[in-house]
């Protein structure tokens, strides 16, 4: 990993956004690339490896109460008091110590090294805990299993950034126990978001949510947007600034079956994900390894802080953001795929 920061733009105070142009290579900042012909099998092996146990402990946590109900009742009390201290320890108040530390800086290093090529660069200056006014970051597309934003979670300059997971999957102890180890990560839940930002920090989400990873196509990019202005909301009252993220190559991670959408979406409005997905054709649950990540920070779009925002304030303001999103997808596609992407267009589902 290397940082390649080049300078910081200064924020304008002006609230209203400015239509957004194709950067110059002088707005861009790279923060991360890694070069293919010079990553180890050692380096690409760790980072399959961080992958895995991240999806793993994502999938399975959500199984430890069924688990711990199962060995109370078959007198397995060796396995329940293991969970009950992940349990304890998960919820604890703690601070990083060198543990914690250790196993942060070997995600942030190696995890990205599994791809064949991963890149990261901000518009206008990479997130400063310092100098940025509160910021909230909404990543996009949530793909499969989320590696885009998996890489941005772990990545150094995004410590400072609240990352919210799904209410049920961040009070799982495994789950909580791992994330807070590997970055700074909060409850999706509108309570929990309304007080991160009344505590004045940077939120991270996608807001595509399952409805997103239903989507997923390795032929078409897509993003359901239309329907989630609650972020925006939540943005207006506190007056925080937009950041649209998007992960190029996040379509490219996995195989996802197709059809059937309104079904899928709908039962996706319960909390319960609809996707069947491969990715290594060994290993399904970890992405295909020759795919190649292009992940882009967009500029901030600066909203004004208004507590009771009318329904026409906050839908006006949502298709700002897509109109911004949108833009931020057609200045960088022939970046991430060349120039035989020139006609790809960006699905608004």
């Amino acid at each position: 990993q290397s940082d390649l920061t080049m300078g910081r733009k200064k924020s304008s105070k002006s609230s209203k956004p400015s239509k957004q142009s194709k950067p110059s290579k002088q707005s861009l900042f790279k923060v991360t690339k890694t070069d293919p012909d010079k990553v180890t099998l050692f380096e690409k092996v760790a980072g399959g490896i961080c992958l895995l146990l991240f999806i793993i402990v994502w999938l399975s946590s959500a199984s430890s109460p069924f688990v711990f109900g199962i060995a109370i009742y078959h007198e397995a009390y060796g396995l329940a008091l293991g969970i009950a201290l992940v349990t304890c320890f998960s919820y604890a108040p703690w601070k990083k110590g060198f543990i914690a530390n250790s196993i942060h800086q070997v995600y942030a290093y190696y995890s990205h090294r599994y791809m064949r090529k991963t890149t990261i660069v901000c518009e206008g200056g990479k997130p400063n805990p310092k100098n940025d006014q509160q910021t909230f970051f909404a990543v996009h597309p949530h793909g499969a299993f989320c590696i885009g934003w998996a890489f941005l979670y772990c990545h150094d300059m995004m410590q400072h950034i609240r990352f919210c997971f799904s209410p049920f999957l961040f009070m799982t102890p495994f789950f909580r126990l791992f994330s807070r180890c590997v970055g700074n990560p909060g409850s999706a839940s509108k309570d929990s978001m309304i007080s991160y930002m009344r505590k004045g920090e940077s939120l991270a989400l996608p807001p595509g949510g399952f409805e997103e990873a239903t989507l997923t196509s390795l032929d078409d990019e897509r993003v359901f947007i239309k329907k989630r202005t609650g972020f925006v909301r939540l943005c207006l009252q506190h007056g925080i600034a937009i950041r649209p993220v998007y992960a190029f190559g996040e379509k490219n991670c996995y195989w996802n079956i197709q059809g059937a959408f309104k079904s899928r979406l709908a039962v996706n409005r319960y909390g319960l994900p609809t996707i069947l997905a491969w990715g290594n054709l060994l290993v399904p649950w970890l992405p295909k390894p020759q795919a190649e990540m292009y992940i882009v920070v967009g500029k901030p779009l600066k909203l004004p802080k208004i507590e009771k925002p009318t329904k026409a304030e906050v839908v006006a303001w949502h298709a700002k953001y897509i109109a911004a999103l949108t833009q931020l997808y057609e200045n960088h596609k022939q970046a991430a795929y060349g120039p035989s992407s020139k006609t790809m267009k960006l699905e608004l589902w």
